[in-house]
């Protein structure tokens, strides 16, 4: 469980102060991993077989007491760092 206090983090515009939440973060999100499974053949439609490369062994729950804007912005921060995360790790 962290505690951020959005409003008072972010108040004026300081958007990059959501950064500060990321690196305390990141760890647990690494630790997390994510769900990846790739077509064993170029034939992907039904009956196809899939090879899983990794699994997702947790979950990030966010909940802004008043307002859902904020929430979905830090969802989408979290959201934005595992898929450059997954694509980086795919290249």
């Amino acid at each position: 469980h962290i505690w951020y206090d959005f409003h008072a983090e972010c108040k004026g515009g300081r958007w990059d102060r959501l950064n500060h939440l990321l690196e305390e973060v990141t760890p647990t999100l690494n630790k997390h991993g994510y769900f990846c499974a790739v077509p064993k053949s170029r034939h992907c439609g039904y009956g196809a077989s899939w090879e899983l490369v990794s699994l997702q062994d947790g979950i990030v729950r966010t909940n802004c007491m008043d307002c859902l804007d904020r929430t979905n912005v830090v969802q989408s921060m979290f959201g934005r760092h595992i898929l450059y995360r997954q694509l980086h790790q795919r290249v």
